[in-house]
């Protein structure tokens, strides 16, 4: 008798860690707080995963799981897919890959660059990151030491290679998780046609660590700029004098503005309303000057700003 009470409660008991087991883990050993939707768009997309272990980060389901096509000398970790936990859409695949399986036109324009020669060493892997419905960045890592100071870069190149940015000393456990597109009602090209209708775009690159689209609208040239996660964050194009608000002129020469010139005014158009950025010099010094529609002055920036200052304005504006 008592055998059998032992049999029936170590029955119980396996019944009770088996449904346990299932309830926590979900589909194919996931955890049960990742959807079964994101677990399908998973291996639909990566049928030969193996390896596979979730987490989240943020706003997102992340899939760390191994590739045969990218590393197969080694069968580890290599590849990380990351889910919308909003929308349940795959939003980036970073990939591991040997420096030497980049595109031929990414190691041409890395070897034209400084950071491959001393004091400058260069990873022997190197990342890929598939965006969605976005452009894909190819990312080399270097480092230098100099008298016991270390500086990390990395280079985030097109596959055509064109460097998009240089980020210095990024976190040990950088994710790229800013470099996910974020799910947009309508895509750059879309919100171009939509804000400057019947425009057409002449071009279209990088710069800055922004996607410029440059169009040709209502007899102008401008430029507009996203983000990496193809978020608009302004436009920007040339006016004369006579195109800024009635006062502004009298404003800026009572602040001790003087030799301001027609060719260096701009048209800032951005989410908090449209400027104006004037060029001027006071005691001897350059100067831009952001008005808005009313002529008031809303930012003064010294002389350092020649270097991308619409992209520092813009960050801290967005």
């Amino acid at each position: 008798m008592k055998q059998l009470k032992f049999f029936l409660m170590a029955a119980l008991c396996s019944m009770f860690v088996l449904s346990s087991c299932s309830d926590d883990d979900g589909l194919s050993g996931t955890p049960s707080d990742v959807s079964e939707e994101i677990v399908k768009a998973f291996y639909e997309m990566y049928p030969n995963a193996t390896n596979v272990s979730w987490t989240s980060i943020d706003d997102y389901d992340v899939a760390r799981f191994y590739d045969e096509g990218t590393r197969a000398e080694m069968r580890q970790t290599n590849c990380t897919a990351w889910f919308s936990r909003i929308s349940k859409r795959w939003g980036m695949t970073d990939r591991e890959i040997p420096f030497n399986s980049l595109p031929s036109a990414v190691i041409q324009a890395f070897n034209d660059t400084i950071y491959s020669q001393a004091p400058w060493t260069v990873d022997d892997e190197a990342n890929v990151l598939e965006r969605a419905d976005s452009e894909t960045f190819y990312v080399i890592e270097v480092d230098k030491n100099e008298n016991g100071v270390e500086t990390d870069v990395d280079l985030y190149y097109t596959e055509t290679g064109r460097l998009v940015q240089a980020l210095t000393n990024a976190p040990e456990d950088d994710n790229h998780i800013d470099f996910i597109p974020e799910e947009q009602p309508m895509t750059p090209s879309e919100f171009v046609a939509d804000r400057y209708p019947g425009s057409h775009i002449t071009d279209r690159d990088w710069d800055d660590g922004f996607l410029e689209i440059e169009i040709r609208h209502e007899g102008r040239e401008k430029d507009v700029y996203f983000n990496f996660r193809n978020e608009w964050v302004g436009s920007k194009w040339e006016v004369s004098r006579r195109s800024l608000p009635e006062g502004t002129w009298s404003k800026l020469w009572s602040k001790g503005y003087h030799d301001m010139d027609d060719d260096d005014i701009d048209v800032i158009d951005s989410r908090r309303g449209m400027f104006y950025a004037i060029e001027a010099e006071r005691f001897d010094d350059d100067w831009l000057i952001i008005v808005d529609e009313d002529g008031n002055i809303e930012k003064e920036i010294p002389e350092d700003w020649e270097d991308g200052w619409w992209g520092d304005l813009w960050d801290e504006w967005t």
